[in-house]
């Protein structure tokens, strides 16, 4: 939860409100018959003659609601105004304020139950007029319209999917949902969308739905799910770092640029395009931090050949006395703070299997368990860790450590550890060149907790905890006749 805290601080340094408003003119747009909506517009820096310019769609939630047409500017909008932004993707940006007690959305009853309308809100009938307004105003490229939207906006940006697929190049829609059943006419827009995990507003089954629905429609689209996050994942959401670059590489018509040809190879991948299932990390700072591991180890992939390479979370990545610990060896600690199962078989192929391993000691599965994932989730997961590992060296030994004893929380620890351990005991225990280490009876004060003394989080094992697993971890090396 530090980690989180610290990127929302971020995020909002970064995007500061008064110099986001500033950026956007005040403007209102009047129907034919009289209605109006304000609006906010942010252009390009410099306009150059003959081109044409993407607009970006942004729907605020339901508490930026009103008549003042600047509360909309509260939350997300920023990321289009900072500098880095505006120099890299040059676009006018369409923020409308939705008046108090209305919706973006034709779904009634957005957090609970819901119905549908055919028609759309009379706030979205004046977005799309005031969108039409400008497209005839300005130099806007049609190809290139993007719609987003966080919350109520979340749920506007898929209504307007459903309504208009064919106008979109791209979405973005943040702790929304809407109609699951409509959705799928917009299986061919990209589409990028974003959910906490423990939103207790909008919940999360709320965007699962829609992705499912896509999925099932041939759909490919792109779903990050934030876990410890709740009603507020915009602010993560508009810090990926990816994002914008992703978005306006999306032109209509045209086949999707995937996240692939936008982000470096070492970046961590949305949680939908990452194998496996369950829980992924993410969030920046996780992100950050996998990018940064990644890199570093991509540099020493020469000089680590044939390590034993120790796999697992933060755990592993904190024991900073791995070489002195094991003399004798040649080891490459390639743990990531956060990680899960699913992040391990992620990036297996390029963090382990790319070193030719000796052999491979893992430690994983408490993070799943944090966030809910059910034991025998974790435990398909490992399996296709180590079917990775097996089909790229049948002969590999192969170590993993039983999940650690933590700190209690009823029913998760220690039953949950104690459960899934037996899973990892059964599915193994054929395999001639894989061995457990017993780490949960190591360190089990007797109560199926750890000690104080050697957990002073009742997380991570101080330097006395490490000292006891490299004499465990080693007997069971020795017993693999693993030597330098």
């Amino acid at each position: 939860m530090k980690h989180r805290s610290l990127c929302l601080l971020l995020v909002a340094l970064a995007f500061p409100l008064s110099a986001c408003a500033e950026e956007f003119a005040a403007r209102r747009y009047t129907a034919a018959d009289g209605a109006s909506i304000g609006y906010r517009l942010l252009a390009p820096e410099k306009l150059e003659a003959g081109r044409k310019y993407p607009l970006v769609l942004f729907l605020h939630g339901a508490g930026e609601r009103g008549d003042d047409n600047a509360a909309q500017m509260t939350h997300g909008v920023a990321a289009f105004a900072s500098k880095d932004a505006r120099e890299r993707f040059p676009c006018f940006v369409l923020a409308p304020q939705c008046p108090k007690e209305q919706t973006w959305s034709a779904v009634k009853g957005w957090t609970g139950e819901r119905s549908f309308e055919e028609q759309p809100t009379e706030p979205m009938r004046l977005v799309l007029g005031a969108l039409d307004a400008l497209l005839a105003e300005l130099p806007i490229d049609r190809d290139r319209l993007y719609v987003t939207g966080l919350s109520m906006g979340g749920y506007g940006t898929f209504d307007l999917l459903a309504r208009q697929p064919e106008r979109w190049a791209a979405a973005a829609p943040i702790c929304g949902g809407g109609d699951a059943a409509r959705i799928a006419a917009a299986k061919g827009v990209p589409l990028w969308a974003f959910h906490g995990a423990l939103d207790n507003v909008v919940q999360v089954t709320r965007t699962r739905e829609m992705i499912d629905s896509l999925v099932r429609a041939g759909g490919t689209p792109l779903y990050s799910e934030y876990p410890y996050v709740r009603h507020d994942s915009w602010n993560i959401a508009y810090g990926e770092p990816e994002l914008l670059p992703w978005m306006f590489a999306q032109k209509r018509g045209q086949p999707a640029v995937p996240f692939s040809a936008i982000a470096s190879p070492l970046s961590q991948p949305p949680s939908s395009a990452c194998p496996g299932a369950g829980p992924m990390q993410s969030g920046l700072w996780f992100r950050q931090l996998w990018s940064e591991k990644r890199k570093a180890w991509a540099e020493a992939k020469e000089a680590d050949q044939r390590a034993v390479v120790f796999f697992g979370d933060s755990i592993t990545q904190g024991w900073g006395s791995l070489a002195q610990d094991f003399p004798q060896l040649k080891v490459a600690n390639r743990g990531i703070s956060g990680d899960t199962t699913r992040g391990l078989l992620t990036r297996v192929r390029g963090d382990v299997l790319d070193l030719h391993p000796r052999a491979v000691s893992i430690l994983i599965g408490t993070n799943d368990l944090d966030q809910g994932a059910e034991p025998e989730v974790v435990l398909a997961n490992l399996k296709a860790v180590i079917a990775e590992l097996r089909a790229a060296d049948p002969a590999l030994p192969i170590v993993i450590n039983q999940v650690m004893p933590r700190g209690k929380s009823r029913g998760l620890y220690p039953d949950k550890i104690q459960k899934l351990n037996a899973l990892y005991a059964a599915a193994f225990e054929n395999d001639p060149k894989l061995r457990f280490c017993d780490t949960w009876a190591l360190f089990d004060d007797g109560s199926g907790t750890c000690r104080k003394e050697e957990f002073p989080d009742m997380l991570h094992p101080n330097a006395a905890g490490y000292a006891k697993w490299k004499v465990a971890l080693q007997a069971v090396f020795d017993e693999l006749g693993i030597a330098k």
